[in-house]
């Protein structure tokens, strides 16, 4: 799924953003509108400063707060009629609707990006929609629509490889090559996509390649080459302070240590994950995490009780808001 991301206002750049689904980790990229060099008018300014705020929480894993600044940069650029702000809008609330399951809701977002880009006529927007509606075919299962959507988004992005998720929609095809068991051409496609975004300085989509390669290598049964892959990819995340990259690297590195029977090491890996995915409200992740934890003790007998865990499994009130979030 994609998110777009050029230069924001009182923010740093922002490129991409991680999607779980359970082994299986979508690209996700958020945009926020370009950066020109002239002035800008009050409104417009106003409209590219909500959508940087917007990526800035959505990177972070803060997808309520990053869809409230989404909505608000959707109403300001409907109030100057600014057709490329309102397909970006569009296209950020499609994808923060899908990481949160709203998926009805995120094909309306995206269908309308791709309605007012038949007016706008806008390559990068086409693209970033097209990745965004492939991720959303893939939830549901819909394996061979995403992959003719991911394979259409590469041929548009094609002529502004820079600055349309190429690096992106290579990533999430292979992907989708890992889940199939096709690992080589799997390998193969992530290479590339690790490729293009070292060369872009897409630090994410390269956490996200390598963790995609460690999962690849763990399939082969190269279970060193595996670590290698994955714990890049945690360093990448912890330089970039992304929390749920974080989280979602520790629990992959925690997978492997289990399947290593490497039990000691694997209750560390996965008992930073699940107090990181606790904090960021993830409960679904944390009932998956509180799984293997069970495992862990069953088999490692670490760690010896799972009752300071219990307390993550309540779900918190409709007005709980991530500490990290704040």
């Amino acid at each position: 799924m994609f998110v777009h991301a050029s230069h924001k206002v009182g923010r740093k750049k922002t490129i991409a953003v991680l999607l779980a689904l359970g082994a299986l980790l979508l690209t996700l990229v958020v945009a926020c509108g370009g950066g020109p060099k002239n002035k800008l008018p009050p409104r417009l300014t106003e409209v590219k400063r909500l959508a940087g705020e917007g990526s800035y929480w959505f990177e972070r894993g803060c997808f309520g707060r990053a869809e409230r600044y989404f909505s608000q940069a959707l109403e300001a650029s409907r109030l100057v009629d600014n057709l490329e702000e309102m397909v970006r809008a569009y296209n950020n609330l499609g994808a923060v609707a899908l990481v949160q399951g709203h998926y009805v809701e995120a094909g309306e977002h995206l269908q309308k990006a791709l309605e007012f880009n038949d007016l706008l006529k806008s390559a990068r927007e086409e693209a970033f929609a097209l990745g965004n509606l492939g991720s959303l075919a893939f939830k549901a299962g819909r394996y061979q629509e995403a992959e003719e959507l991911w394979e259409r988004a590469l041929v548009v992005a094609k002529n502004n490889p820079q600055k349309s998720g190429f690096a992106m929609h290579l990533n999430n095809l292979g992907m989708l090559r890992r889940k199939q068991g096709r690992l080589e051409e799997a390998e193969s496609l992530l290479k590339r996509a690790l490729a293009r975004a070292e060369s872009s300085g897409y630090g994410p989509t390269m956490a996200n390649s390598h963790m995609q390669l460690g999962l690849v290598a763990e399939a082969q049964g190269d279970f060193a080459r595996a670590e290698k892959q994955l714990g890049r990819a945690l360093e990448i995340d912890k330089a970039a302070e992304n929390a749920i990259g974080i989280a979602q690297d520790l629990e992959q590195i925690g997978r492997l240590h289990q399947q290593q029977q490497l039990w000691e090491k694997a209750f560390l890996d996965l008992d930073r994950a699940i107090r990181l995915y606790g904090a960021l409200g993830q409960m679904e992740k944390v009932s998956q995490l509180y799984e293997l934890l069970e495992t862990n003790k069953a088999q490692g007998e670490v760690p010896e009780s799972l009752e300071p865990y219990e307390g993550l499994l309540v779900p918190p009130d409709d007005f709980w808001e991530s500490p990290l979030c704040r």
